[in-house]
């Protein structure tokens, strides 16, 4: 522990202590399991305190399978996530194109495909073979009760997109082919070791239906890559295929090297690739290839969807086998599959007939690669295949072969039996058509009726026929509610609708329905009330109506229960900031409908009005919402809290009294509610109240990190704006700096990056507003102050993400470049800078290289600085692929800045990256 206890600030030796402490006697609870899980990255200090504690004396004495769970834990920490490939492979395609032959860029690329071990909670209410959970639960025998575990990764790489047949170097193709190939033996390693035996199981790899990319002209219509959405082992087998094929085009004795070794390895994934790659005659022999489809399994011979490149290479390479290795091949087929490949309890004429037909497809598939079966194997064929008429149709060598999911389209399916009915009778067959209809992907031609053009309107003329509003029709009132639209067409081929009729039509229904029906019906009617909320607060009988729904609203919210039961975090000291706590639904239920119609009501303000000194609409829906006992009153005063300074305007008193308080206090719901302070940017004025508790809370990691972002950024961009206006800040500066010291580093960062916001947004033209002001009065008016006086100056907070966050500061200030390397020099240290977008000096803005900026002396030796401070000096370091690009525009600007030590240094560098 000694050496990284010494990296650890203040404030993380706090966090260590106190998960020391959290810790001791919970290592075999489920809880503090999955709290673990959620650990990220940035959690130094709690994941260093776990490692420790298992390591120490009464960690080693916690039982199995706990210990084995938290070994997989603490393997799943020492690999980091992976960028998605979507993006990186562009990064990569373009370093490509641009001459990189690093290293750097190897393992880059080998990163994007790298399958990861990934763990989740394990669902205890499913049960796993060998594990019955019965009311009194059984002792935990093994790893799979606690942790589902399985590998994960990035997405598979298009060919087309990273280019390697571009690439002609020998050597760095090798060189990534013997990385992906030891990427792709670790994630066997790691699924061998999870499941417990090395073949036939690919559970914990993922699936994969090909170990090579299907080109889009090899595909059918329509269709997508067969691992498109695959994760796991598949994109690194698919890219390690298609790097060593490139090879071959190479260096075919390097290529078949490989192959070769693949063959002897004892891997099903390595077999397959053997497979595919043998199709070229010039890495393996026909002979060789016969030989060793002639030797093999039963499985791998007939088991087309697991080892479908052994029957593709079958086909492909049948008519270059010498006659001999013909006919014993079509004899092996002609035996037909193994009958213990189907059930015991299997019909036996079923059985029958799949086994031909697996014999007659393999044949098939022979003939329609370009192959001439031998004569009897023919006569067979021709004999029998006329049983299987989608056999004779075959005209692809891939039959069978697994692809990817395919999602069809439902058509809607209306039952038209009930345009020839009209009124009650018509409501009534709809409610029982609902009634026995279930949520399913089934057509339910009862919604899809209600659902046409025109029909929402006939449903309203039904309503108004019966009594009570149609009380008895329930699941017709929900369907409507949810059908009946001001933003579609309701009434065919017409183009203008009276909107305002049509609500108040509907709202006289409802100011007549029963509570039971409003209680019954309560999703349609508010999701209906909320569609219509322009219309709804115009209206004379709006008010009553939403009076009258408000209770049936709040008491449904209120006992509205979740369908998945999730593990209790509430009792865990440090939860992860990684993701964010789940909060309340305040969108889509039934009382967050009816607040957001409160809000909609809500006036605009002018300087005397006060809309909630008299006993309006306003007045009395808000004094409704806020007395919402339970989660409605939560989710209600989320909503108000959002739109806080329109209600510190209207009613200043009212609301410090019911607003403002609860987020004073120290609880779960006060916690919650910071989440909606965190949905807005604050102004000024609401920071002079709330903003030394808005510190305050930026800083607690219960919140999670989206929120803490936030925060932050609303307090110093308010702080920006004070330096600006040379005014006294909302929050003192002592605060902001504190509140800077005790974020964590990722946090910091993010805060870091806003003053090359502020200088950006402000100094550009935004529509009917000018700019605010230059981009160098910006810097020099607040944010060099900011960074002078207000950001923490202490060395150990100065780390790689504050200082990739603020290396394009400068690009941004444009005239006052140097100055703003001058300001943040002393925060600078190396971080992983692949391009000058880092700096934002990559690309072109208004038909310009943004390096030209770049224009004068004392620019180039601040652009020689900045480079110099973040380009690291050890080996491996990052090094950005384009960094040539930018000494070159320094050597263009100073020619003598070329002898510094500096400049050589980062040459070098650009050379060796």
């Amino acid at each position: 522990m000694g050496t990284e206890w010494c990296g650890l600030n203040n404030s993380d030796q706090s966090i260590f202590w106190a998960t020391l402490a959290f810790l001791n006697g919970r290592l075999e609870e489920r809880a503090t399991l999955w709290w673990a899980l959620r650990l990220g990255p940035t959690d130094t200090a709690t994941r260093l305190a776990v490692l420790h504690v298992i390591d120490s004396p009464s960690g080693r004495e916690i039982h199995e399978p706990w210990r084995s769970a938290w070994r997989l834990i603490e393997e799943s920490w020492g690999t980091p996530s992976r960028e998605g490939s979507s993006v990186g492979v562009y990064d990569a395609q373009q370093r490509l194109n641009s001459g990189d032959r690093s290293g750097a860029l190897i393992d880059r690329i080998v990163k994007l495909v790298s399958p990861r071990l990934s763990l989740r909670p394990f669902n205890a209410d499913v049960s796993l073979p060998g594990m019955q959970l019965r009311k009194r639960r059984s002792r935990l025998t093994k790893v799979e009760h606690l942790l589902t575990a399985e590998l994960t990764s990035g997405e598979t790489i298009d060919p087309d997109v990273l280019k390697l047949d571009n690439v002609t170097e020998r050597d760095f193709i090798a060189s990534l082919a013997l990385a992906l190939d030891a990427a792709v033996a670790k994630g066997l390693d790691t699924a061998r070791r999870l499941a417990g035996r090395a073949e036939g199981n690919f559970r914990q790899l993922g699936d994969f239906h090909r170990v090579y990319y299907v080109r889009t002209i090899d595909r059918e219509d329509q269709e997508e890559e067969p691992d498109e959405y695959n994760h796991g082992i598949a994109p690194s087998v698919k890219l390690l295929h298609m790097v060593v094929s490139r090879l071959a085009g190479i260096d075919i004795p390097a290529a078949a090297q490989f192959v070769r070794r693949w063959k002897e390895t004892d891997s099903p994934i390595h077999l397959r690739l053997w497979a595919a790659l043998s199709r070229d005659s010039r890495i393996t022999p026909p002979g060789d290839a016969g030989t060793t489809l002639l030797s093999l399994g039963d499985r791998e011979f007939w088991k087309i969807r697991v080892y479908p490149e052994i029957a593709e290479l079958r086909a492909r390479c049948f008519n270059n086998l010498d006659p001999q290795q013909q006919e014993e091949i079509t004899a092996r087929i002609r035996r037909l599959p193994p009958r213990s490949f189907w059930p015991r309890k299997a019909d036996a004429g079923q059985v029958a007939d799949a086994r031909l037909y697996w014999a007659l497809r393999e044949l098939r598939r022979i003939e329609v690669s370009g192959a001439s079966l031998p004569h009897n194997g023919k006569a067979w064929l021709e004999a029998s295949i006329r049983r299987f008429p989608d056999l004779v149709a075959v005209t692809r060598a891939d039959e069978g072969f697994p692809g990817a999911p395919v999602v069809y389209a439902i058509p809607a399916n209306p039952d038209s039996r009930f345009d020839l009915l009209a009124g009650e009778e018509r409501l009534k067959m709809l409610e029982n058509a609902l009634s026995s209809s279930d949520d399913g992907w089934d057509d339910d031609p009862a919604k899809d009726w209600i659902q046409e053009p025109g029909h929402p309107m006939q449903i309203l003329a039904d309503l108004e026929s019966v009594p009570d509003g149609g009380a008895a029709f329930v699941r017709v009132w929900n369907r409507f509610g949810c059908a009946h639209s001001p933003a579609t067409a309701q009434i065919k081929d017409t183009a203008q609708r009276d909107l305002r009729a049509e609500s108040n039509r509907v709202l006289s229904l409802l100011s007549r329905l029963p509570e039971a029906g409003m209680r019954a019906a309560v999703e349609g009617i508010s999701n209906w009330l909320s569609q219509w909320r322009d219309q709804f607060i115009r209206s004379p009988q709006g008010l009553s109506v939403w009076l009258r729904f408000w209770p049936v609203a709040v008491e449904a919210t209120n006992t509205r229960k979740t369908h998945e039961e999730e593990p209790d975090f509430s009792t865990i000291l440090i939860p992860s900031s990684e993701q964010e706590p789940k909060g309340p639904d305040t969108q889509c239920t039934p009382v967050g409908r009816l607040v957001g119609i409160f809000l909609a009501a809500c006036p605009d303000l002018r300087e005397d009005q006060h809309p909630f000194s008299v006993d309006g609409a306003p007045r009395m829906m808000r004094d409704a919402v806020i007395d919402a006992p339970g989660e409605s009153g939560l989710i209600a005063r989320h909503r108000m809290i959002e739109e806080l300074a329109y209600f510190l305007k209207a009613d200043r008193a009212w609301t410090q009294e019911y607003l403002i308080a609860p987020l004073m206090t120290d609880s779960d719901e006060a916690r919650t509610l910071w989440h909606a302070v965190a949905r807005r940017r604050r102004s000024s004025e609401v920071l002079k109240i709330i903003g030394d508790a808005m510190a305050g809370h930026a800083t607690d990691r219960r919140l999670g990190r989206e929120t803490q972002r936030s925060l932050v950024f609303s307090l110093v961009v308010e702080c920006l704006h004070a330096l600006r206006e040379q005014r006294e800040p909302a929050v003192a500066y002592s605060r902001i700096t504190q509140m800077l010291r005790l974020l964590d580093d990722e946090t910091r960062a993010s805060a870091a990056e806003v003053a090359q916001r502020f200088v950006r947004d402000n100094s550009t033209p935004r529509s009917r507003e000018p700019p605010l002001s230059s981009p160098e009065d910006l810097f020099h008016s607040a944010v060099a102050s900011f960074l002078q006086g207000v950001w923490p100056q202490e060395r150990f907070l100065t780390t790689p993400g504050v200082s990739k966050a603020l290396a394009d500061l400068p690009a941004a200030t444009e005239g006052a470049f140097a100055e703003a390397v001058e300001a943040i020099e002393r925060f600078l240290v190396p971080f992983e800078c692949w391009s000058m977008l880092d700096y934002g000096l990559y690309g072109q803005e208004a038909g310009r290289r943004k390096l030209s900026s770049v224009d004068n002396q004392k620019k180039a030796d601040a652009l020689l600085r900045l480079l110099d401070l973040t380009v690291g000096k050890t080996e491996g370091s990052v090094v950005p692929h384009d960094l040539a690009n930018a000494l070159d525009q320094i050597r263009e600007i100073s020619p003598g800045l070329t002898e510094t030590r500096k400049f050589r240094r980062l040459a070098t560098a650009a050379r060796r990256g």
